[in-house]
């Protein structure tokens, strides 16, 4: 009786025991999200504001309840717009941490590296611009615009004003010579005569390209840039060897570079350049205030804290109405249609943003000024 007795008394602690381990598990029990951003280098510039809108809506959504008591936690790996790095951050949080759902933010070769991985029970949602993101993976999809119509309007810029020849200084990524291959496209049989030249990112010394470019005499000149630090190098460059084009383009990561616009006010004076411009609403007002209020400073970027903390939402609905079943999460994602702080959202049969395009800016007294 008494072995009886013992046993029981063991099953009922054993038992017990794994109720409450059962309990704890649950309560720590959260929805994992992995953010591959470039948080340091040339392009932090947009990695920082992103991270903090993304923790802005986690903390909402957390304050609210979570999903169904879970919390929402996101781990951010830097990758330094380094595609090596975002696929071993990748396999990391996959195979380490199982996580399934991603997303990405301005570097279009890192989601490009990672796109063939990007299958089964895995999905990202990006905010990244080259044309090639476009069916590069049936789980991914892009909240932001294509740089398809960002070359598009630089190219009917360019017929427009009766340009003859165009000289164009480019880096070897993904997104700037993508972003150049386009233009050149847009003006095929237009009758403007191209001259190119393309130095690979990490290059210190551009000197042969600008001085290239400059003795062909063009009468625009289109400079694409991956990150801000390369246009440092372009731009520095160019006034070394005082070339001074009358007429200039640059893409947006330079336009979107207070640093840049600044410290080459006069070269710049005058040059256009596009970027992707979400309508002003309450929902937008609201999220600059509380970034404000919480980092003591103005988002740098606003389409880029609207997209990603919209993102953050998205995938939160999309795991509330899929019980966390990627496949079903895509098909909520394929027919939403959701109101966020960039206007209403929603995705084309290729994923990409509806109804999202470029505009052109003007820089402009050191400002940066709308064309209409």
């Amino acid at each position: 009786m008494k072995k009886i007795t013992l046993g029981i008394i063991l099953l009922i602690v054993v038992s017990f025991g794994a109720y409450m381990v059962l309990c704890s598990k649950n309560e720590v029990e959260s929805i994992k999200i992995g953010a591959l951003f470039p948080l340091t280098g040339g392009l932090a510039t947009y990695g920082e504001p992103a991270q903090k809108a993304v923790q802005l809506a986690v903390n909402e959504i957390n304050a609210q309840g979570g999903i169904d008591g879970k919390k929402i936690e996101v781990d951010f790996q830097d990758h330094k717009c380094d595609s090596k790095i975002a696929i071993s951050s990748f396999q990391q949080l996959n195979s380490v941490k199982d996580i399934k759902l991603y997303m990405g933010v301005g570097c279009s070769g890192t989601v490009l590296a990672l796109a063939p991985q990007i299958k089964d029970s895995i999905l990202l949602v990006s905010a990244v611009t080259s044309p090639k993101v476009t069916g590069s993976s049936p789980l991914i999809f892009r909240n932001y615009a294509s740089d398809a119509d960002e070359s598009r309007l630089f190219g009917e810029y360019v017929k427009n004003s009766s340009y003859k020849t165009l000289g164009s200084i480019y880096e070897e990524t993904d997104y700037a010579k993508g972003l150049f291959l386009n233009l050149e496209n847009n003006l095929n049989g237009s009758g403007v005569q191209i001259s190119k030249e393309s130095f690979v990112s990490g290059s210190t010394d551009v000197k042969t390209q600008v001085t290239k470019i400059k003795s062909s005499n063009p009468d625009v000149v289109f400079v694409s840039v991956q990150t801000v630090s390369s246009g440092d190098i372009v731009l520095g460059e160019m006034i070394k060897q005082n070339f001074k084009p009358k007429h200039i383009i640059v893409n947006e990561n330079i336009l979107k570079s207070t640093e840049l616009v600044k410290k080459y006010s006069v070269l710049l004076e005058g040059a256009i350049s596009a970027d992707y411009v979400t309508e002003n609403n309450e929902k937008l007002d609201n999220l600059l205030k509380k970034y404000k209020e919480t980092y003591g400073e103005d988002c740098p970027q606003k389409n880029i804290c609207s997209t990603m903390y919209d993102n953050v939402y998205l995938l939160v609905d999309a795991v509330k109405s899929s019980d966390y079943d990627v496949k079903k999460i895509k098909t909520y994602l394929e027919q939403v249609s959701f109101e966020g702080t960039s206007g209403t959202i929603g995705f084309d049969k290729n994923n990409d943003r509806k109804n999202a395009g470029y505009t052109l800016f003007k820089i402009k007294n050191g400002n940066i000024e709308k064309i209409k």
